[in-house]
Formats: C-alpha cells, sequence, structure tokens
C-alpha cells in the first residue's frame, strides 16, 4: 500500500511540473521584439547569399563523395563476378603416383590400356 502512494505521488508531481513549465509556451510575446527579429533576418538572408559559384561547388562535393561511397563499394562487387585471371609461380600441381614420382602424361598413358582404372595422388595425397 506504501509502494502505490510513493508511485501516485511521483506521477502527481511529474504531471504537474509539466503543466507548470508548459503554462509559459503560450504566454503572449512582445510586440516590439518582433520588428526586430525579422529585420536581423533580412540582413542575414542577403550577407549569406549563396551563388552560383558555391552552389557548383557543393554539387561536385555531394557527387564526388557520393561516387567515392558507391565506388567503394561497387568495386568489390563486380570484382566478385570476375574471374581469376592466369596465377603466377609455378601454373599448378603436378600429378603424382602412389609413391609420390611426378607422373609424365605420354609415359603414363603408354604404361595403361585404355579403361585402366589405376589412380594418381589428388593435391592432399588422396587417390583421385
Amino acid at each position: 500500500h506504501q509502494f502505490t502512494i510513493i508511485a501516485k505521488m511521483k506521477l502527481l508531481s511529474v504531471v504537474a511540473a509539466a503543466l507548470f513549465g508548459s503554462a509559459a509556451a503560450f504566454a503572449p510575446s512582445p510586440m516590439g521584439a518582433r520588428g526586430s527579429v525579422s529585420t536581423s533576418l533580412n540582413m542575414a538572408s542577403e550577407e549569406f547569399y549563396i551563388d552560383q559559384d558555391r552552389r557548383n561547388i557543393m554539387n561536385l562535393i555531394l557527387v564526388g563523395s557520393a561516387a567515392v561511397t558507391v565506388g567503394g563499394l561497387a568495386v568489390p562487387y563486380i570484382a566478385f563476378f570476375v574471374p581469376p585471371g592466369a596465377g603466377g609461380g609455378s601454373g599448378g600441381v603436378s600429378a603424382k603416383n602412389a609413391l609420390g614420382d611426378d607422373l609424365f602424361a605420354q609415359e603414363y598413358l603408354a604404361s595403361k590400356p585404355a579403361g585402366d582404372r589405376s589412380l594418381a595422388q589428388g593435391l592432399k595425397g588422396d587417390a583421385t
């Protein structure tokens, strides 16, 4: 029972603070201040007018930054679909027999009859 009374009092104090704080928002403003604000706004608009050269520079900055962002995302995306070219180095892995000796195509085909089921080593020593 004690807890609900404290909760109700907290809620009442928050509502009262909101009402008292918002009461100043509906007070009328003095008429003299309104004229001076419009004069200073007119002076500011003439002083900070953006001419066409500045607009062009801002547009170039906008387009340039967008191009960098889109290009940074598009280049890896497009590169994913481009097949890899011929690599450097040794160019591949040679085929090996069960003992680990290199196999040469002409000698291997000459020593085996057509339809032979003998195996060679794969990339990690697995039979292929």
